[in-house]
């Protein structure tokens, strides 16, 4: 069961290279940490990275990971007795023998991974592996625990069993208790080139051009999020909705703009994506007017951009992108909903 640092080639990893390299070299080197923590923003590649070093560790092939073997492929599918993949469960959930938490309604939706779910790690670490060398556990956005999850998890970390591997993920390390990080070897992802996830997009998943070249550009270097849109359309069929509502808003007067808040305050799963949305618009017409056209993420609808950055004065576009920031913030905090769209729609230049 080889492995070679200098060929990373079979890791199957677009961009990261230095990480790969790091740990291919550990692996070569028989020099593998008990836990990981890999951080960096939401899809940008933490859970495949994560996954390819489950295969490395388990792999029985001869260039670990040879994503051939039985061990590569059960852990490719979710499917492997020793290697475990825990997330965060909604708000409210209450635990049940006979269902599985269901999947993320988005990206942006708030969980929180509880003790309960941590000491059932606990019982699990603490048995022998069933099939591959190692037990596994990979613990995805480390920095939705709950204090007493946390709290769990780090008598853990201190002492794991010698057969056990924790993989642990999370947008930044500071978000984690520092007992938790500084017990990990952390290595810290940073978004690709949009050339990059570009180029993947097209060659590996055969994606139209000029769709990879709107993802490459919403998805600001985080290549797993552009996979995903391109697998799922209505993604960018929700951004398109989200966008016409905010022109629509836009030249609407104030009455209107309250009945619109109304609605939207309605689809409270939908807020956290659609503010992401116009977040973004605000920010593309403050390039614009800065002169870095070619920085803009919303690359299909330039001609919109430019108009907005005309229309709108500078102090405008910066007040806007601060109070969707704020109402993003609000929302997290149970203020009332229909209140604060009804203030972010107010406060929205053109009115």
């Amino acid at each position: 069961m080889a492995t070679r640092a200098d060929d990373i080639s079979n890791w199957q990893i677009v961009g990261h290279d230095w990480a790969v390299h790091a740990l291919a070299r550990g692996l070569a080197a028989d020099r593998v940490a008990h836990a990981y923590l890999f951080t960096g923003t939401h899809g940008i590649g933490k859970t495949t990275l994560a996954r390819a070093l489950a295969q490395a560790l388990e792999c029985t092939g001869a260039n670990r990971p040879c994503g051939e073997c039985a061990a590569c492929q059960k852990i490719a599918r979710n499917r492997h007795p020793d290697v475990q993949i825990i997330d965060g469960v909604p708000v409210g959930y209450k635990f049940d023998d006979k269902t599985l938490p269901p999947p993320r309604l988005n990206e942006s939706e708030r969980r929180i991974l509880k003790i309960d779910q941590i000491r059932a790690v606990q019982h699990d670490v603490s048995r022998a592996p069933f099939e591959g060398r190692w037990r596994i556990i990979l613990l995805r956005r480390f920095e939705e625990a709950n204090e007493e999850a946390a709290n769990a998890f780090l008598k853990t970390l201190e002492e794991p069993p010698s057969h056990t591997r924790l993989i642990l993920t999370a947008r930044d390390a500071s978000l984690l208790l520092p007992t938790i990080a500084s017990r990990c070897q952390v290595m810290a992802l940073r978004p690709l080139s949009l050339a990059q996830v570009e180029a993947a997009l097209i060659e590996r998943w055969r994606v139209e051009p000029a769709t990879a070249r709107l993802l490459a550009h919403l998805s600001g270097g985080r290549l797993g999020w552009a996979v995903r849109a391109s697998s799922d359309s209505t993604r960018l069929d929700a951004r398109r909705a989200y966008l016409d509502a905010l022109n629509a808003a836009l030249i609407e007067g104030r009455a209107e703009r309250l009945a619109r808040a109304g609605d939207l305050a309605k689809e409270t799963d939908a807020l956290p994506e659609l503010l992401e949305q116009w977040i973004g618009w605000w920010r593309d017409v403050l390039l614009v007017q800065n002169g870095e056209s070619a920085r803009v993420a919303n690359v299909d609808r330039e001609e919109n951009l430019r108009e907005h950055a005309a229309r709108f004065r500078l102090d405008e576009a910066q007040g806007a992108l601060k109070a969707l920031r704020a109402t993003s913030r609000y929302l997290t905090q149970n203020v009332n909903t229909r209140l604060a769209m009804e203030v972010l729609l107010l406060n929205l230049p053109g009115s």
